[in-house]
């Protein structure tokens, strides 16, 4: 039996040669992106923890694009980005049940869900996510990035070690980019994908869930 499994890799970009221009632009944009994820996990922390997208973009996609100036596609990343961190926050805290003794001595275990956070989720790091080919592309084969910013499009070159150059022979999906900073130098952090089959066989299995 051949079944069919997702290889997930993160490609590290170094950028470099970035101008004083093109810094200002990468920390307006990753500022206010910062500032729209908090924006709207207060909005869900308020609001019952309401997570579904659409009830999301109806209520807040207007006040994004004019509060904080982003660009449509990273108003929509926004709303992605943060529901990401509350389910995963819902789900360390399923795995982690409240458990107290009771007047008996024996343990009792109470299921935790996202009514026992006492404030909305923060995002401290600037930060923004990138969708390829709308954020971030790109150019001259893959001798430049384009990237995305509030006010425009900057094309920065890149640093690609040797390890890095198998992840752009065709046979990767590259799918959204993190934009962020380190000891003053920028990167673009892509996550990339790819199927593989893997002939399925009962010795292979190592664990029974």
């Amino acid at each position: 039996h051949i079944q069919t499994m997702e290889m997930v890799r993160t490609i590290k970009l170094h950028m470099r040669d970035v101008t004083p221009e093109t810094i200002r632009s990468f920390v307006e944009t990753s500022e206010a992106y910062r500032l729209a994820c908090n924006f709207v996990s207060e909005y869900i922390f308020n609001n019952g923890f309401e997570l579904r997208a659409h009830k999301l973009h109806a209520a807040l996609y207007a006040i994004l694009r004019h509060r904080f100036g982003l660009k449509s596609q990273m108003a929509e990343s926004v709303f992605k980005t943060v529901v990401a961190r509350y389910k995963t926050v819902k789900e360390q805290l399923f795995e982690k049940p409240y458990k107290y003794k009771d007047e008996n001595g024996k343990w009792q275990y109470i299921t935790r869900t996202l009514e026992w956070l006492t404030r909305p989720v923060r995002f401290s790091r600037p930060q923004a996510d990138l969708v390829y080919n709308r954020d971030y592309s790109f150019v001259n084969g893959f001798a430049m990035l384009s990237v995305n910013t509030l006010k425009k499009r900057a094309q920065v070159s890149f640093d690609l070690p040797e390890y890095f150059k198998s992840y752009f022979d065709g046979t990767w999906k590259l799918g959204t980019a993190k934009l962020v900073s380190l000891n003053g130098d920028w990167y673009l952090h892509i996550s990339a994908t790819r199927e593989c089959a893997e002939e399925f066989s009962i010795e292979n299995v190592k664990h029974i869930v």
